[in-house]
C-alpha cells in the first residue's frame, strides 16, 4: 500500500518514499524461476552485520528485548517515555495483559496507584477497529497503540511463503516461537543503532537532519482498507 499511495510521492524530486515492495513469497518465486533447484542452488554470503542483529562470527542471531511482532516499537517507546517523563527505568521483559485474544494486549505504567501511561498493541483489522472505537468513545485513553494489519503480525502476512504441511496460523506460531528462542541483545549494543548515534551526533548535521516528515493520507472510498473507523 505504501508504494502505491499518491500521498507518498514527492513532486519536487519526482520520487517515491517506497519504490517497490517485494514479499518473501515473490522472492522465493524469483529464485525458483531462475534456478533449477531453488535455494539449494543459491550461493550463500555473510549477512551485513550493520543491518542484521548478528554476531561478528556470523554464527548467532539476536533479537531485541521486546514484546510483539514489530521488533519493539511499543516496547522501546514505553521504556523511553517512562524514563524521560516520569523518571522510571523499566527493566526486564514487559508484562502485557491479554485482552479477548492474543492479538490485543495492554500495559500501563502505574505510579502511586495512578496509571500514567496506557499502551496497547492491536493486530488484525478487527482488533484495530475495536481499539479505535474505544478511543473515539473515550472508553480507554491510550497514549500509544502499536497496530499491524495481519493477525500475529507480519509473520502471518499474506505475502509470506506458504507451508505445504501447515496452515498459516500454525506456521506463524512456529516462526514466533523460533524468534523468541533467540538470545537477546539490547538496541544500544546493536551496530546499526551505534552507527546512527554516531551520525546524529556528528557536528556536520543539525537537528533538521533528524526531522520526520508526515503527510496526510486522504480517505478514498469505503472499502475495507480505507473504511472510516
Amino acid at each position: 500500500l505504501e508504494a502505491s499511495r499518491d500521498e507518498f510521492h514527492h513532486k519536487e524530486s519526482d520520487s517515491k518514499d517506497v519504490d517497490c515492495v517485494l514479499t518473501s513469497a515473490e522472492l522465493m518465486g524469483l529464485i525458483r524461476d531462475t534456478t533449477s533447484k531453488g535455494l539449494s542452488e543459491v550461493e550463500g554470503l555473510d549477512l551485513d552485520e550493520l543491518f542484521f542483529n548478528i554476531s561478528r562470527d556470523q554464527k548467532q542471531l539476536f533479537r531485541p528485548l521486546a514484546v510483539g511482532a514489530s521488533g519493539g516499537y511499543l516496547d522501546n517507546i514505553f521504556r523511553y517515555a517512562a524514563k524521560e517523563l516520569f523518571g522510571k527505568e523499566v527493566k526486564g521483559e514487559l508484562k502485557l495483559k491479554q485482552g479477548r485474544n492474543p492479538d490485543i494486549q495492554e500495559i500501563s505504567l502505574e505510579i502511586d496507584g495512578d496509571a500514567k501511561l496506557r499502551f496497547a498493541l492491536a493486530y488484525g483489522f478487527r482488533n484495530i477497529q475495536n481499539a479505535m472505537r474505544k478511543l473515539k468513545r473515550g472508553k480507554q485513553p491510550y497514549h500509544y497503540i502499536e497496530i499491524m494489519a495481519c493477525p500475529k503480525g507480519c509473520a502471518n502476512g499474506g505475502g509470506q511463503i506458504k507451508s505445504e504441511t501447515k496452515n498459516a496460523r500454525d506456521l506463524a506460531q512456529d516462526l514466533q516461537d523460533a524468534y523468541y528462542s533467540l538470545p537477546v541483545r539490547g538496541p544500544e549494543d546493536t551496530p546499526i543503532v551505534k552507527k546512527f548515534h554516531e551520525w546524529s551526533q556528528a557536528k556536520a548535521f543539525g537537528l533538521g537532519a533528524l526531522e520526520m516528515h508526515f503527510r496526510d493520507v486522504t480517505e478514498k472510498g469505503t472499502d475495507g482498507l480505507t473504511a472510516k473507523w
